[in-house]
């Protein structure tokens, strides 16, 4: 079955802010081409890693983002290295470019902007915000610049900093919209293009609910971090297990949730003809919190997202990393597969690629062992003939696989 973008080539120069993006290119079936250095990207550096052990092939970091590549592996602080690359980039649709680049990294980039690199592929690029292009770029001061550590946290205490690098994530989403967007502009016969994500603009994705304006015209509360207070009325409690759940009493299902008040706790003020207006439930929401807070702790987290379910609440459970990976649903529904890795010579348990669609099927793939793809890219991309690929490896302008690698 044939992939969206099964006919797509990506020029990856990516670093971490927007490895992702090429990741969902590829999950769509676009090849992508990691372009490495000789000593590997630095996500392969980031632990944790399989085992624990350290190694190029062992990060998942690099196992999750490098996902369904290809990797060519040069001597990029060579300037010659960077003939291969050029060539490349005259056969790649997209070419993604570093938030930071180094001065030659930075003169092709500047080439793929001038069109110097003809026909060019679209470029995709990413900035911290708006007219700050040189500003130092951090997870931690894109998820700040994009308004989450003004909410995310307890008003007593310092700010939280959300786990798993959201602000990367954000940026990478954006990115690979970005080039899709180019794609079909490439289809319509408007070959190239360039598409600059702001960090800041991505993140700010994440906050339009929290942080939207509405909520000083609607409820008089100025969005800032609130504990468990939420803005409008909390919504997360804590069940009889000591475990936690996300509990909305969303207007279509306020009678069924006033019925199980009643039911499980004898309460029934909430079956009152005033309690069927939201405006008035808004006004009382101290006594509709405290009510919740009681049938929450009067039973296990399963038992009570349960029980919602059956009542057609919007009941789900706060999960932690071991319950994603036990979750019953999840694991009914295929989200993680196995997938053979040859470098590491075992299954690694991955999440399924997050398009699902009755068109196609895209399943997960390994990662590249560092320039396992180097003389096959060489050769079918950029046009090198044997005996050049084995100069260029001889005098240490590119790196392959060893046999003992693939092997292990």
């Amino acid at each position: 079955m044939t992939l969206p973008l099964g006919s797509v080539v990506v020029l990856d120069l990516a670093d971490e802010p927007m490895v992702l993006a090429s990741r969902l290119l590829a999950d769509l079936g676009a090849d992508v081409i990691r372009v490495e250095p000789i000593g590997g990207d630095g996500v392969r550096r980031r632990g944790p890693f399989v085992g624990g052990i350290e190694g190029l092939e062992r990060g998942l970091a690099h196992i999750r983002y490098n996902a369904g590549k290809r990797s060519l592996a040069l001597a990029l602080d060579r300037p010659e290295a960077w003939e291969a690359a050029r060539a490349l980039a005259s056969r790649a649709d997209i070419a993604i470019v570093p938030m930071e680049a180094d001065a030659l990294t930075g003169e092709f980039v500047a080439e793929a902007h001038l069109g110097a690199v003809s026909p060019g592929p679209g470029v995709i690029e990413a900035v911290l915000r708006r007219d700050a292009a040189r500003e130092p770029v951090a997870d931690l001061v894109g998820v700040a610049a994009g308004g989450m550590l003004y909410l995310n946290g307890y008003p007593e205490d310092p700010p939280n900093h959300p786990a798993g690098q959201l602000a990367y994530k954000q940026t990478s989403l954006a990115a690979a919209l970005g080039a899709v967007s180019l794609l079909l502009e490439s289809q319509a016969g408007r070959r190239g293009g360039r598409i600059v994500v702001s960090m800041q603009e991505a993140m700010m994705w994440t906050t339009i609910q929290s942080g939207n304006q509405n909520y000083w015209h609607w409820y008089r509360q100025r969005p800032r971090r609130r504990g468990l207070a939420n803005v409008g009325m909390q919504t997360i409690f804590r069940a009889r297990d000591g475990k936690w759940v996300s509990f909305y009493q969303h207007p279509p299902a306020w009678a069924r949730f006033a019925a199980w008040a009643r039911e499980a706790l004898g309460e029934s003020r909430f079956e009152a003809p005033e309690w069927h207006d939201a405006g008035y439930r808004l006004e009382q929401h101290a006594q509709v919190v405290a009510v919740t807070a009681r049938l929450c702790e009067s039973l296990d987290c399963a038992d009570l997202v349960a029980e919602a379910q059956r009542r057609a609440i919007l009941v789900v459970p706060v999960q932690g990393v071991m319950d994603i990976a036990r979750d019953p649903h999840l694991r009914a529904r295929g989200f993680f597969q196995k997938v053979w890795h040859e470098q590491l010579g075992m299954d690694i348990e991955v999440m399924r690629p997050p398009f699902v669609s009755s068109a196609y099927a895209a399943s997960a793939r390994p990662a590249p062992a560092l320039g396992e793809h180097t003389r096959s890219v060489l050769k079918e991309l950029c046009g090198f003939e044997e005996s050049k690929i084995d100069r260029w490896l001889r005098d240490g302008l590119a790196r392959e696989a060893t046999s003992e690698v693939l092997a292990r």
